[in-house]
């Protein structure tokens, strides 16, 4: 039986996740992790739990602990708000990804599922029929750190054996979690502003 772990459960995509893995998997299965509270559905649906990915140690013992399989590391500081806190963003995006990396090889968690993005690209990609390998001359804090983080994905499943997946997501957004900070909230922050302020700056 897979165990799995879902690291960001409280973001766009986590919060949904963590629902639909609990259906397949049962709701036992599937221990749903973040910084912090989740939405009722998550916390009252299955195990749940307050954990920092970037403490390495205790990921690594939780891992351990509770036998996982599977690993989702949905942890980032998304698109826009890197921007604001570039260094900090790396750090944060790069500890988060090399500690599930390092936990997933030294514990029975063999598959690990990381999002990247199509930030990868940057402009000097080509737009149209855009291949899998092509340029990729990323000009964002977020984009450089998708790219690096696909990069060590791939050689931990080379060096190590590590089951590293990953799709390039586009603008994602959800109308269940408020925005993150990605470049394309914009898109549900106008709404939650017009309510608050009556307009969107």
């Amino acid at each position: 039986m897979e165990r799995i772990l879902v690291i960001g459960s409280s973001g766009q995509i986590g919060s949904e996740l963590v629902l639909e893995l609990r259906k397949i998997f049962g709701n036992s299965n599937v221990f749903a992790t973040d910084i912090k509270n989740p939405t009722d559905e998550v916390r009252n649906g299955g195990p749940f739990q307050i954990l920092d990915v970037l403490d390495y140690q205790n990921l690594l013992h939780f891992l351990v602990r509770n036998k996982i399989t599977q690993v989702y590391n949905l942890a980032a500081v998304l698109s826009g708000n890197a921007e604001k806190i570039p260094l900090q963003a790396w750090d944060i995006n790069m500890k988060a990804l090399m500690n599930t990396l390092l936990a997933a090889r030294k514990s029975d968690a063999k598959k690990l599922f990381w999002p990247s993005s199509i930030a990868v690209f940057g402009p000097t990609t080509p737009r149209n029929n855009t291949p899998q390998l092509t340029v990729m001359e990323p000009n964002t804090v977020y984009g450089i750190s998708k790219l690096a983080g696909e990069r060590w994905g791939e050689y931990f499943h080379k060096r190590y054996g590590v089951d590293f997946r990953s799709v390039r997501y586009p603008g994602l957004i959800s109308y269940k979690t408020e925005p993150g900070g990605g470049t394309t909230d914009y898109a549900v922050e106008i709404f939650y502003e017009a309510v608050k302020k009556g307009s969107y700056e």
